[in-house]
């Protein structure tokens, strides 16, 4: 199952804005989170923003950390709850099962 999230996020941040804000789109907003939980060889948000600005991505992180402020949440739990269904649906498993998801 693990071997699939790296897809299936992918698949489902396709669907994600990526004009909605001026400075922060949310695509990018939620990619950077995604990454920072999920990416092992990232221990703090800095060497995450290193990694971006090197790869020609600009993320100034006291602009993240605003948005983190203001940003809803909605768009997690619904990223979630996509990922959880697909899953539930693909591989025909319990919500036992997927409850080690998160």
């Amino acid at each position: 199952m693990i071997f699939n999230l790296p897809r299936l996020v992918k698949k489902f941040l396709k669907k994600l804005p990526k004009n909605d804000y001026p400075v922060l789109n949310t695509f990018l907003f939620v990619s950077c989170w995604l990454n920072f939980a999920l990416d092992p060889s990232v221990s703090s948000m800095r060497d995450l923003f290193e990694q971006l600005n090197l790869q020609g991505i600009k993320v100034d992180i006291s602009t993240f950390s605003k948005a983190s402020k203001k940003r809803d949440i909605e768009v997690f739990e619904k990223l979630f709850n996509s990922i959880s269904q697909e899953l539930r649906e693909k591989n025909k498993l319990s919500d036992k099962k997927l409850a080690i998801f998160p």
